[in-house]
């Protein structure tokens, strides 16, 4: 049976773009940054535990080697990692 998807990773993507604006807003607040923030922290620590617990797929560690290699090719060609909020 197939999953029914509630939120999509777009919309899931744009709030953390979201939170990551505020973070780095000079014009907003540290007391709303820091709410951003413990929002990302919260769902990183969730995140790490529900791929930890989850089973491991074929595939699985050559997908995660060549995002390992695709990051450290963006360093070496001095690009800088972004995140645009908007």
């Amino acid at each position: 049976m197939p999953y029914i998807e509630e939120t999509g990773e777009k919309a899931i993507e744009r709030q953390f773009r979201q939170w990551a604006g505020v973070m780095h807003d000079p014009m907003i607040d540290g007391f709303n940054g820091w709410g951003c923030k413990q929002n990302l922290y919260r769902l990183k620590i969730l995140l790490e535990q529900m791929v930890e617990d989850g089973p491991d797929y074929a595939g699985e560690e050559e997908w995660l080697e060549e995002q390992r290699l695709e990051k450290a090719q963006r360093i070496l060609a001095g690009e800088k990692e972004s995140y645009p909020a908007f």
